[in-house]
């Protein structure tokens, strides 16, 4: 029994300042062998407006502080059963994120007996006789150490949910990514690559998409900044760059568009430097248009860099579209040759001393490669032990691409034949006139109406390469009248190409008509393909396509002939009519 409050000496409370009204919510355990310690301490306490609870000894505390969520524990050392120290390890260990401070109740001054609290995990000391002034100063520091406390708690758990939240989306966003990257498709056979992100997500992107003729679009695109940023402007990049190869836009028209997209949808100080490469194995070409990315190396197969394709645009999403240039560079490609691809990541990567790798050690390690085939190993190899331990700053990517026309121009068309739509009878014509020549590429929107009326979707490849060699050879020898014989050696290769330009940029007049023909057939269709332009013609009667590989023309027209049924020019040799015929 406690003995009554008033005979309890009463302390001095004139100078104390009252306590706050949150501070009377808490609740104090007191912990004292001494009765009176006890009693003296549970009246200054309640005169105040605290909840107190008492214990006799460091077990009765504990037992107390697992029934009860206590705010202040008022512990005595010395005490029968278990001492203060015990008690206090123990609480302190089972405490976790919760803010219990401990006082120690105590009449020691020895220095090592107070250091002994301190290390058991007592926050405070309370020395006997006690002062209801020091003991109240004590409550206010503790109600603002409290305060803060649990601040930075609640910060603290904000954090973490806000991170689980952050990690999710992360999740969510890269599975999406990776579907809409499509990586699988990087696994050809003549593709090496190296993809080393310093996030997440990487500012980094490398695509490769085959092309309905025959042979692959490239691209390797290089955002500012990386992370999560990087990887939503890579979506629609990635979106564009797979459908307009897949329906058989040139590298041209993919550019423009992308550059159009990103020009509208990106936030100014966010672009993407890119270098797109087609890999043409039916004229065996490199195609390249590269807007800020370093330059593109072509290296043959005996060891000499035959040509180096520099930047010569701004990135996507800088100009508008009016602005854009999406001209390219066109070089002739030989079995063999190799084109390396890489983001600023490799020339920019420091040592330990802060020095860059650089061009020069670049052109270093392609003076000193031995073998042409291990030229992407001594590359990679090369950047790693110039960098050490030296921490990556930056995305970086490097990709060789062999031209090989028996791998990149592998038919990959599905075999599946659900998408043919049942046979049917029909006609389309179409007339294009000097503004459509000069402008655009029209075979994606034939052969997409093409495969829109019959579903024709596994026959795309082959249907592609009638309509596109049937068209080149209308455009170029018909209506601009070009000479194959001027690619009977590489400089004439890229002078054709250079004149070809120059003759579509100032073409007023004349034109190419297209007349398809569908008939129902025994399990499939007869496809009926005409071509006429208003070019002179030629002698039908003396002409004789050649097939020789080793030439740079008439290879188009010996393979429309291995595609199709029939083949016939018109008398003037201005037109021509191809069938074939499918099943189903």
């Amino acid at each position: 029994m406690l003995p009554e409050e008033n005979n309890i000496p009463e302390p001095d409370v004139e100078s104390v300042n009252p306590v706050p009204a949150v501070a009377r919510e808490l609740k104090i355990l007191v912990v004292d062998d001494e009765v009176t310690n006890r009693m003296v301490l549970n009246a200054m306490l309640k005169r105040d407006g605290f909840t107190v609870l008492m214990a006799e000894n460091g077990k009765e505390a504990i037992e107390v502080f697992e029934k009860e969520e206590l705010d202040l524990v008022l512990m005595d050392v010395m005490m029968p059963v278990m001492d203060g120290y015990e008690a206090t390890r123990i609480i302190k260990s089972s405490i976790g994120n919760r803010f219990v401070p401990i006082f120690f109740l105590t009449a020691m001054t020895d220095e090592k007996a107070l250091a002994k609290c301190i290390e058991s995990g007592g926050d405070d000391f309370l020395t006997k006789p006690f002062s209801r002034t020091i003991l109240r100063s004590k409550i206010d520091a503790l109600l603002r150490v409290k305060t803060v406390y649990t601040k930075l708690q609640e910060q603290h758990d904000e954090l973490v949910y806000h991170q689980k939240h952050i990690e999710h989306e992360h999740e969510i966003a890269e599975r999406i990514f990776s579907k809409i990257i499509r990586t699988d498709a990087l696994n050809v056979s003549n593709i090496k690559f190296l993809l080393s992100p310093v996030a997440l997500f990487n500012g980094d992107i490398l695509l490769v998409a085959p092309k309905p003729k025959g042979g692959q679009h490239i691209m390797l695109g290089d955002f500012t900044g990386h992370g999560l940023s990087a990887a939503i402007g890579a979506m629609p990049v990635a979106e564009i760059f797979y459908s307009m190869t897949e329906k058989g836009y040139s590298i041209q028209d993919i550019a423009s568009e992308i550059n159009t997209k990103l020009n509208k949808t990106l936030p100014t100080g966010l672009f993407c430097a890119a270098c797109i490469v087609d890999v043409d194995t039916k004229h065996n070409k490199f195609t390249v248009w590269n807007g800020g990315v370093p330059s593109a190396i072509l290296y043959s197969e005996d060891k000499r860099i035959k040509n180096v394709f520099k930047s010569t645009h701004l990135p996507f999403g800088v100009v508008s579209s009016r602005e854009f240039k999406n001209d390219v560079q066109i070089v002739e490609a030989e079995k063999g040759d190799r084109i390396y691809l890489y983001s600023d990541g490799l020339i920019e990567a420091t040592d330990s001393q802060g020095v860059m790798y650089g061009e020069d050690r670049l052109d270093l390690c392609f003076a000193n490669n031995t073998d042409a085939n291990n030229m992407f190993d001594e590359l990679t190899s090369s950047q790693n032990e110039f960098r050490g331990d030296q921490l990556q700053e930056d995305d970086t990517t490097i990709i060789e691409v062999l031209f090989d026309a028996e791998e990149s121009g592998k038919d990959k068309d599905s075999k599946e034949t659900s998408d043919i739509k049942a046979p049917c009878k029909w006609d389309v014509s179409f007339e294009l006139g000097p503004e459509i020549l000069r402008g655009m590429d029209p075979l994606p929107a034939i052969l997409h109406v093409l495969l829109e009326i019959q579903g024709l979707y596994s026959h795309r490849g082959r249907l592609y390469t009638i309509l596109a060699e049937l068209y080149s050879n209308a455009l170029e020898h018909g209506v601009l009248g070009m000479d194959s014989k001027l690619k009977m050696s590489p400089e004439g290769f890229a002078e054709y190409y250079e004149i070809r330009e120059q003759r579509l940029t100032d073409l007023n007049e004349g034109f190419i008509r297209i007349n398809l023909h569908h008939e129902p057939a025994d399990d499939g269709g007869k496809l009926t393909i005409e071509y006429q332009d208003s070019g002179k013609g030629f002698d039908v009667n003396s002409y004789h396509a050649e097939t020789d590989n080793n030439i740079f023309s008439g290879r188009g027209i010996a393979l429309v002939k291995s595609l199709c049924t029939e083949f016939n020019y018109n008398e003037s040799g201005n037109g021509i009519q191809v069938v074939y015929l499918w099943e189903s």
